[in-house]
């Protein structure tokens, strides 16, 4: 009697990946056309194009968290706290990234794609994961204060 085929192990089932959020409206354009954001744009345009990009990214996972989540006000992002974010032309993946909301820090994920020139943002996902245990975060690199 022949052997029933093993199934690979693809063929298994596995736990979902939850899903990545993806807004359907990018939001640090608006961020950045505000009076108020005056310092953030100068900041900005003294930076290297790679950190520039990063940075844009970086406030575009905050609107976007703040949008998803109101009870989520975060103030800050480590694009590259447990693994560093990828840049592939106009294209950051951070798959290691926190973010501080409320004086906690909160593991995150983000996949952000800009224009041709660098210079805004036209995509974005983003999943936002458990808070990162406090004991981790000076080996992190993430402060417990600005």
């Amino acid at each position: 009697m022949p052997e029933a085929p093993v199934p690979a192990p693809s063929a298994r089932q596995s736990p979902a990946a939850p899903a990545m959020i993806r807004p359907t409206r990018m939001l640090s354009a608006k961020t950045l056309a505000d009076p108020r954001s005056k310092q953030a744009r100068a900041d900005l345009e003294a930076f290297a194009s790679d950190e520039r990009m990063v940075q844009l990214c970086n406030l575009e996972a905050m609107d976007q968290i703040r949008q998803w989540r109101a009870d989520f006000q975060p103030e800050r992002v480590v694009p590259y706290a447990t693994a560093e974010e990828k840049i592939t032309g106009t294209t950051i993946a951070a798959d290691g990234a926190a973010f501080r909301s409320r004086k906690n820090w909160y593991s995150l994920k983000f996949k952000c794609q800009l224009a041709q020139d660098g210079e805004s943002v036209i995509g974005f996902e983003f999943l936002v994961g458990d808070p990162v245990a406090r004991d981790k975060w000076d080996e992190l690199g993430l402060p417990a204060v600005h």
